[in-house]
């Protein structure tokens, strides 16, 4: 079943902020993301000592605390996985270049709305690296008999959306073979794929606290999503694979600690925070949290601070943007 919702725009009610992890080793956990994953290691001012931020020009989308004792449990709510999103289809061959040349071990779908790499952080945390292609579907929908996805292409063909992709046919669009350049300027944080207790409960929540817009819902696949007015309707995605009332990860577990969300304007960040009702003000941010204990830190978008923070690359260079 696919649920529709508002029309469809360019400009999406929110975005995605820095991600907070919770991880056992910090040295570890940074190599991982600055050397395979490409982010490079930003000083925030004011951040503590034991976290390191790492971003994209000056801009931080991984906030790694070093607060694990244990890697990711299963049979526990939280984070499935989180995606980071790329620019352009040759961005992603330059970072499946990178992963495959380090042996690391790295899955490939192609889910026709997008071309994704999957990789496992050292604690099992997972990420999905992905570029978008809206403009290779038709239509999508849930098949409740068979409980699977149907996705018809744009030439009209009949795809599952989780078809291995042609890793080969991405490669070759990197024309200058260079593997080891950071990710690039427009490199951001697309989407949350979270494990629920409730189905039920987490999709009201987003819909209606959050004020996202309903995309799928199949409770029956222990499946759903929602969007947020852009072309692409996956922005929230829920499951409960892990079986229904499952608690939430135990402290000392890695995972998700907090997830940040930039609302478009003050008005529709006045609006959730009024739904939610149980928040924490800090300054011109809100603390929450969701029904399975997934924290939110919740703002409005805000021009980009003027400070000019230290910014190391691969390799440990350093760069002042």
């Amino acid at each position: 079943m696919t649920m529709p919702g508002a029309a469809k725009t360019t400009a999406e009610l929110l975005t995605f902020g820095p991600v907070h992890l919770d991880i056992r080793d910090l040295h570890r956990s940074v190599d991982f993301w600055r050397d395979l994953v490409g982010l490079r290691r930003i000083d925030v001012a004011g951040a503590a000592e034991a976290v390191a931020s790492l971003g994209v020009d000056a801009t931080p989308l991984v906030v790694l605390h070093p607060s694990a004792t244990r890697p990711v449990q299963r049979g526990f709510s939280g984070l499935y996985h989180f995606a980071i999103n790329l620019p352009s289809e040759p961005e992603l061959a330059r970072v499946t270049a990178r992963i495959r040349a380090s042996g690391h071990r790295f899955g490939a779908i192609d889910h026709v709305v997008a071309k994704s790499i999957y990789v496992n952080d050292p604690d099992g945390i997972g990420v999905e690296i992905t570029f978008e292609t809206p403009d290779r579907v038709r239509s999508f929908q849930w098949d409740e008999g068979s409980e699977a996805a149907l996705v018809i292409d744009a030439q009209g063909r009949k795809r599952s959306g989780v078809e291995p992709l042609d890793v080969e046919e991405v490669l070759a669009l990197l024309a200058d073979h260079d593997f080891m350049r950071p990710l690039p300027t427009g490199t951001v944080v697309g989407h949350f794929h979270l494990r629920v207790a409730s189905m039920e409960a987490s999709y009201a929540f987003y819909r209606d606290a959050i004020g996202l817009i309903p995309s799928t819902y199949a409770p029956w696949a222990g499946y759903g999503d929602l969007g947020a007015g852009g072309r692409v309707t996956h922005r929230i995605a829920l499951n409960t694979w892990q079986g229904a009332g499952v608690p939430p990860r135990p402290p000392g577990v890695a995972g998700l600690r907090s997830l940040t969300m930039r609302f478009g304007s003050a008005e529709h960040l006045r609006g959730a925070v009024g739904r939610i009702g149980t928040v924490e003000e800090r300054g011109d941010e809100y603390v929450a949290g969701d029904p399975d204990g997934n924290g939110l830190v919740l703002s409005a978008v805000t021009k980009t601070a003027a400070h000019s923070p230290r910014v190391e690359g691969p390799a440990g260079q350093e760069k002042r943007p």
